[in-house]
């Protein structure tokens, strides 16, 4: 079994403080949603990952004020970085989401290029983020908003922080992910984890920052043996003409446009092998449809979440690593958000691997006496071959080689192998 992961969670939950003691959420009709909306994400990880992930909530931090934004608004009251409470209660004047088409707002209020303008270096100021993560005081930032607020559905902060869908933020501290949790938008929640995690194993098994497989056609006549596991898993109808297997964030196995969850077309999927085989992949197919993670008459009006549950239920959750060193469980990637970036060796057969973050850890090898093996390391997690004069380990992927060690205690006499 997988080691079971406790996350811990500093959220911040952004519902501006009214004068009258109300909150921007009571305006909206949503107070008893901002809880929520966060209990769903905590149960979404839970059943995505099998129960190996559990996030636990650290700190619940409410901020009074209107978030903070680098560019500005153009209020009745002048120029600010913030909206205000006359602003919000004229903007909601048509109810939920009037915001979208309330000319006033979008002509008056709003500048052309607001984009994702939420001003994440007020948020790590405010709050003192970066120092508290170096403390250890928790391991996720999950930021619960209530629109507009212009933030991105993930990005990353500390060391060498890298794109997870939205701007990386350099830090001296452990790498770090801030998810948006929107209360608006509950059924976007999973998805923007979906979202970071696609990046994040795109990091992982190529080094590159584009969430591949959304295009049509794309691995069209690549050989199957040549995709890496990543692209594999990834496959769908739509971007490969081969069999299909879990698809995307977007995409299911047999969608043809974006969240075509109720696509009745059935097409051949190894999803089930990567659900139950991994890493024992046998290329087991059979015929998949939206009734694989929609129950008729109960789950469509939640078939986008009903999909991503699905879909993260396929990623590989196994013990161990497989003979590029990559882990066999992909949340071991979630929870530290790093990965090998090189593996070196010196002469004495001490291997280093170099990771994203910076970090580094040494160790050597076993001994072991017959002319030529493979073997898997717990601990490390890597893989690890000898032959007669060498050994090679690899670590997601990423090999260094080395002359091989004896070990003088063992002997022909002795009968005895050291491992």
């Amino acid at each position: 079994m997988p080691i079971r992961r406790r996350i811990r969670a500093l959220v911040v939950e952004q519902n501006p403080l009214f004068a009258d003691g109300s909150r921007l959420s009571d305006l909206l009709k949503q107070t008893a949603d901002v809880k929520n909306s966060v209990e769903e994400l905590r149960d979404d990880i839970r059943f995505g990952s099998h129960g190996l992930v559990e996030v636990e909530i650290a700190a619940w931090e409410t901020v009074d004020e209107f978030p903070r934004h680098k560019v500005e608004f153009r209020l009745p009251s002048g120029p600010s970085h913030s909206l205000n409470e006359e602003t919000v209660c004229r903007l909601y004047e048509k109810g939920w989401y009037g915001w979208w088409s309330n000319e006033w707002f979008t002509k008056e209020v709003c500048p052309d290029d607001v984009g994702f303008s939420f001003d994440y270096s007020r948020l790590l100021e405010r709050h003192r983020i970066v120092e508290r993560r170096r403390a250890g005081e928790f391991d996720l930032v999950l930021l619960v908003n209530l629109d507009p607020v212009y933030c991105f559905e993930a990005c990353m902060f500390g060391k060498n922080a890298y794109w997870i869908n939205g701007d990386p933020i350099e830090a001296d501290c452990l790498l770090t992910a801030i998810l948006n949790v929107s209360v608006s938008r509950r059924d976007a929640n999973f998805e923007c984890f979906g979202h970071m995690m696609e990046n994040v194993m795109m990091h992982v098994f190529t080094g590159g920052s584009d969430c591949a497989g959304y295009a049509e056609h794309e691995w069209d006549g690549i050989p199957y043996e040549k995709l890496n596991l990543w692209q594999k898993f990834t496959l769908a109808n739509r971007n490969y003409d081969g069999t299909a297997a879990c698809g995307n964030v977007h995409f299911s196995p047999n969608s043809v446009r974006d969240y075509d969850w109720q696509n009745p077309t059935p097409v051949l999927s190894t999803w089930r092998d990567w659900h139950d085989h991994y890493p024992a992949l046998t290329g087991e197919t059979e015929l998949f449809d939206p009734s694989v993670y929609i129950p008729k008459g109960i789950g469509e009006k939640h078939a986008c979440r009903l999909h991503h549950r699905w879909w993260f239920s396929c990623m590989p959750h196994a013990r161990g690593a497989d003979f590029e060193g990559y882990s066999n469980n992909w949340w071991d990637y979630f929870v530290l958000l790093d990965y090998a970036e090189k593996t070196e060796a010196d002469e004495n057969g001490v291997f280093t691997f170099v990771y994203r973050s910076g970090r580094t850890e040494s160790f050597t090898p076993p001994v072991f006496e017959n002319e030529t093996c493979e073997a898997l390391l717990a601990e490390p997690l890597c893989a690890v071959s000898y032959d007669a004069d060498s050994v090679t380990v690899k670590k997601d992927g990423k090999s260094a080689t080395a002359p091989r060690r004896r070990d003088p205690a063992s002997t022909a006499e002795s009968g005895e192998r050291s491992v």
